[in-house]
């Protein structure tokens, strides 16, 4: 049985069109979903036959704590906000180990944003962080392992 290491999935950051966006403390969908088509054979009360549809991806919800770093609102901010047309851009969501080594990676689409969320302010809070959250529709996910 070959010896597999453990990956611990505490530090990934994104990649857009290949350079370095932001670092994440979360990050949700990366998944992939293929429709099943299901059609009952006429005659038969018990025989149904299942086909493959479409493939479907979630978005890519991503959150961070709040930084100077403002590229990916800036990529929401032109593509949703400003009167331009919509900027599609592929990208990977990269697992690091505890030496910054990229590890596995999930390439993303034709992505585009499609939802910021600020951080939540509540006075009195205590030493919580302001986290926000982007999330990301896009056409396509592939696992690309090292």
């Amino acid at each position: 049985m070959a010896n597999e290491r453990r990956i611990t999935p505490y530090l990934f950051t994104v990649e857009i069109d290949g350079i370095e966006a932001a670092r994440f403390q979360n990050c949700e969908g990366l998944e992939a979903e293929t429709t099943v088509i299901e059609v009952e054979e006429g005659g038969l009360n018990s025989a149904s036959h299942k086909f493959y549809g479409a493939g479907r991806y979630p978005n890519l919800i991503l959150e961070k704590g709040v930084t100077e770093n403002e590229t990916l609102f800036t990529w929401y901010k032109e593509t949703v906000l400003e009167d331009k047309r919509t900027e599609r851009k592929n990208g990977s969501v990269i697992l690091r180990d505890a030496a910054n080594s990229e590890v596995k990676r999930w390439n993303f689409f034709r992505g585009f944003p499609c939802r910021w969320s600020g951080p939540r302010l509540e006075a009195g809070a205590g030493g919580g962080v302001a986290i926000e959250r982007l999330e990301i529709a896009h056409e396509g996910l592939i696992p690309d392992g090292n």
